[in-house]
């Protein structure tokens, strides 16, 4: 695996956001619903230009750039569409021959993207991801791509990422080529794979900040020795999440789109199966009080869980990558 390293102004992007994350919180239910009124953030990442990071033509990196955005903004658990506009925009720069028109269209308001197979159980035409007001639903099935009419909210696992049901192609925009839905769905999933590493730095943060303050036995519960070994182990599977997701986001901008897609996959793999873990344990460090509504700890979970299920979870993912290398063994190209 290459070694991806951040440049000096990479790493002064991943600082930016994080700042204008944490002026902008969203921790508890009054401030997530004041940031829906207002869209202070939003209009924030707009006016400093996180969104052209996405375009190529802009960056170049753009998927990295996007994913080191993605991360801190789900680190705050932010309630910002972020995620379903980059993923929204690159498929309209991706379609052929009307994308780059519609794309213009898109550029400074949230959109979302429809997905029409990942999540079907809950309604056959198609489920809109990262919903805002006023988004624009671009919808997704196979090579085709389109404008969607929303209908009703969902009631999600995860507040911070809406969902609604989608009606069907209502406005044609064109098509991807066999290349670009492989570029598309290895940026999706690397995209995919920042949001879950970030839900997971927030889960481990706040367990860590929770096990210096809370006393047992008049002694900070992160004195004992078994809490500072369920959080050491957690932040090993943090930074390893880390690790392959910034792979999957640099292979995305570096390498051929099914070389890009099989990182990406493997990294989706890993990240899903290992955020649950790390929530998890997070709840285990807040004990009787992370089972509770009040605890921040269950809003980390939620939002993995639907990170872990978009564009298949660890198990769809793996069966996807054994079949694809039997296929190449058998054909002789593995």
């Amino acid at each position: 695996m290459t070694t991806v390293a951040l440049s000096v102004e990479q790493s002064m992007l991943a600082a930016t956001a994080a700042h204008m994350v944490a002026d902008h919180p969203t921790h508890d239910e009054e401030l997530i619903a004041h940031e829906h009124a207002s869209g202070a953030l939003w209009s924030a990442l707009v006016a400093h230009g996180f969104l052209e990071l996405v375009v190529a033509e802009a960056s170049e990196e753009p998927t990295l750039n996007a994913a080191l955005v993605v991360e801190q903004l789900a680190r705050g658990i932010c309630t910002v569409p972020y995620l379903g506009t980059a993923l929204a925009l690159g498929l309209l720069q991706a379609t052929q021959p009307q994308g780059a028109e519609f794309a213009d269209v898109l550029a400074g308001r949230p959109g979302c993207v429809v997905f029409d197979r990942e999540l079907a159980a809950l309604a056959p035409q198609g489920i809109a991801f990262d919903v805002a007001s006023g988004a624009l639903a671009i919808g997704v099935d196979g090579p085709a791509v389109y404008f969607s009419v929303l209908e009703k909210p969902l009631d999600a696992v995860d507040p911070s990422r809406p969902l609604a049901t989608a009606i069907g192609p209502s406005t044609a925009v064109g098509e991807l080529t066999p290349q670009s839905v492989l570029h598309w769905q290895a940026r999706a999933l690397a995209l995919l794979c920042a949001d879950l590493v970030g839900t997971c730095a927030a889960a481990l943060e706040g367990a860590v900040a929770h096990a210096r303050d809370r006393k047992q036995f008049g002694r900070a519960i992160g004195s004992f020795q078994a809490v500072q070994h369920l959080c050491a182990d957690q932040l090993v599977s943090v930074e390893a999440c880390r690790s392959v997701a910034w792979h999957a986001a640099w292979a995305v901008d570096a390498l051929p789109p099914r070389e890009s897609l099989a990182a990406a996959q493997v990294a989706k793999a890993y990240c899903a199966e290992s955020a649950r873990t790390i929530c998890e344990a997070a709840i285990q460090v807040w004990g009787g009080l992370g089972m509770t509504w009040q605890c921040p700890a269950h809003r980390c979970l939620r939002r993995a869980l639907l990170d872990r299920q978009l564009l298949g979870d660890e198990h769809v993912l793996l069966a996807t990558i054994a079949r694809e290398r039997l296929s190449g063994v058998r054909s002789g190209t593995a």
